[in-house]
């Protein structure tokens, strides 16, 4: 990258200087160098104010540290007319810098050599990672809430793949307890209902609209082939079918959105392994736990907790505490070597817990983590957007993937902080103009892929209807394409240094070549949806540079060189788009 470049040619003048005793008692450069981006175009691409950090040191002001250091990068052979255009000190201690064409040359070469690699990392050295997200009870539609989870847990994913984790993805199917039996009472009574019998309705339970669709189909298979049960074995059966049906539209709907999980690990499957009954015995054994008014406590307190939290109830019905601390020991066990769990914020009061039960069972810690994302609020026209049409309470995931589309719902579900509440809303996730985000990116990317069609297939003279060769062969892009990767000279000509439009056209070379930088940044933060920003900063510098450079002009040279910089765009919002789950289309 350019900045790493920078910093690699002011590192060593740093070193020069102390070399030669020109920096007072420093010996070397004692940390690294930062470079960073003016917010005024006027002081440069790139500026280094590593002068005011080393005063102390060096027992200097920082303005002459920084000349001296100017003074040494300017005989530095990288640092030539090639790569720095120029350089000039500012008060109260920064170098800023001017780039020439050599390093952006250089970094379009690698885009071009690394193409759907470009921007990934080893930051995972191939380690093992769960990251286990949606979670939803099998009891309904998933929300838009639940969207939100899937969508930052899938951007999540790729991200860790993108950067050198090995990734599974869990999906934990709460299928057992209250709510499950619940769903059979539910169950049992709707489908007497659709038969014609007249029987009541839970009034506590799933709203019957919420049910009556995935009840339909099942009285259609199945007709009154149920109907003889009694009403404990008639609330078991249509609850497992109705269960298994749920969790079957939930897993479709995912992967209409792209979400696709490895492991669809069950509750249930806790309970009959006994593992819930072993992880007690373990709490026992470490004497962790207590019994206190017929109910089994763990002692979270003393391992950080506020409170106490039971394990099983005086009625001697476990807690979700229970299970999932069984369901992490069993993650435990699996030799993951990092853990991630994302849950919606309704369940923030049980993280302390979860991590109470893990340090109880002297498992590392540090290996869980646990991230919580925050509400969606549906917007239309200004008024906010409260009731499904079909659930009656919430509005369902696949309305809003159904009304605005895969790729705008997944945009819009992962460009903001998982802390941060997403006001969504609809109508401008419709719209297509700039407006619209996620629009203005994937039309970015269609328009690069319409710049290649114009020089690489016939044309139609719009003036005189004639039918004209198209201005590349196919053998001559294939050259081209080999020459971006080994000539990185040949993308000189892509700029016009001097003119007012360099600064654009730098501009948009400096865009691509951060997203290394981009893509570090948010998986160590675990904020994929600052790549969907990024991306939109693309397509930003691309209109501008669009606007003030032809690509396909009467120099073939020069159209070589602007062609290479646009499949290189193309290239860098593909694989950010790819990262956020997004398509990439060649036409819109």
């Amino acid at each position: 990258m350019i900045s790493e470049r920078l910093a690699g040619v002011v590192e060593r003048a740093i070193n020069k200087a102390t070399e030669e005793g020109k920096l007072g008692p420093l010996k070397s450069c004692p940390f690294p160098v930062s470079v960073e981006r003016p917010r005024l175009p006027e002081h440069g691409d790139l500026a280094v104010g590593t002068a005011l950090k080393l005063a102390g040191q060096a027992k200097m002001s920082p303005i002459k540290i920084a000349e001296v250091i100017a003074e040494y990068i300017e005989k530095d052979e990288e640092a030539g007319a090639k790569n720095i255009e120029r350089l000039t000190v500012a008060p109260p201690g920064f170098i800023n810098f001017h780039l020439s064409t050599g390093w952006m040359g250089e970094s379009l070469s690698e885009i071009h050599n690394k193409a759907e690699k470009f921007g990934s990392l080893n930051i995972g050295e191939g380690k093992r990672v769960l990251v286990e997200y949606v979670s939803a009870n099998p009891t309904g539609d998933l929300h838009i809430g639940h969207g939100r989870g899937a969508v930052y847990g899938s951007c999540l994913s790729n991200l860790f793949s993108f950067v050198g984790f090995a990734v599974e993805q869990e999906f934990y199917v709460n299928d057992a307890g209250v709510q499950i039996q619940q769903l059979g009472y539910c169950a049992w009574a709707l489908y007497q209902r659709l038969q014609g019998r007249d029987v009541p309705y839970p009034e506590e339970g799933y709203p019957e609209s919420s049910l009556k669709h995935f009840l339909e189909p099942m009285v259609k298979e199945y007709g009154n082939a149920f109907l003889d049960l009694d009403a404990e074995e008639g609330a078991k059966k249509l609850g497992e079918l109705t269960k298994m049906t749920i969790m079957e539209s939930q897993r479709k709907l995912l992967s209409r959105l792209g979400v696709n999980f490895n492991t669809w690990f069950s509750e249930t499957s806790l309970h009959t392994s006994d593992a819930v009954t072993s992880v007690l015995n373990e709490f026992e054994k470490k004497q962790k736990s207590y019994e206190s008014e017929g109910a089994l406590w763990l002692k979270a307190k003393e391992l950080g907790d506020e409170r106490d939290r039971v394990l099983r109830k005086s009625t001697g019905v476990t807690t979700y505490l229970a299970a999932d601390a069984a369901y992490h020991l069993d993650k435990y066990k699996r030799g993951f070597d990092q853990l991630v769990t994302i849950w919606g914020a309704d369940h923030h009061g049980q993280v302390p817990g979860l991590k109470a039960s893990v340090k109880a069972l002297d498992l590392d810690a540090d290996k869980l983590e646990i991230i919580l994302t925050q509400i969606v609020n549906l917007n239309r026209e200004g008024q906010m957007v409260r009731m499904s049409k079909r659930a009656g309470t919430v509005v369902t995931l696949e309305e809003v993937m159904d009304e605005v589309g895969v790729d705008a719902t997944r945009y819009y579900l992962a460009e903001s902080n998982p802390q941060n509440p997403i006001n969504f809303d609809l109508e401008l996730a419709k719209r297509t103009s700039r407006e619209n985000p996620a629009f203005y990116i994937q039309y970015a990317h269609a328009r690069c892929c319409a710049i290649l069609r114009r020089a690489t297939e016939e044309q139609v003279n719009q003036e005189s209807g004639a039918t004209e060769k198209p201005l590349l062969s196919t053998e001559q892009l294939e050259e081209y394409l080999e020459e971006f990767k080994k000539n990185p000279g040949c993308f000189s000509l892509a700029f016009d240094p001097g003119h007012e439009v360099f600064q654009h056209q730098k501009a948009l070379v400096q865009k691509l070549d951060s997203f290394p930088d981009e893509v570090k940044e948010a998986a160590v933060s675990r904020l994929p949806g600052r790549l969907a920003r990024y991306a939109y900063d693309v397509a930003n510098d691309l209109q501008k540079f669009y606007e003030v450079s032809r690509v396909i002009t009467d120099d073939l040279s020069v159209t070589k060189a602007r062609l290479g910089l646009i499949l290189a765009t193309k290239q860098v919002l593909a694989n950010a788009l790819g990262l956020i789950g997004v398509s990439a289309p060649e036409r819109m």
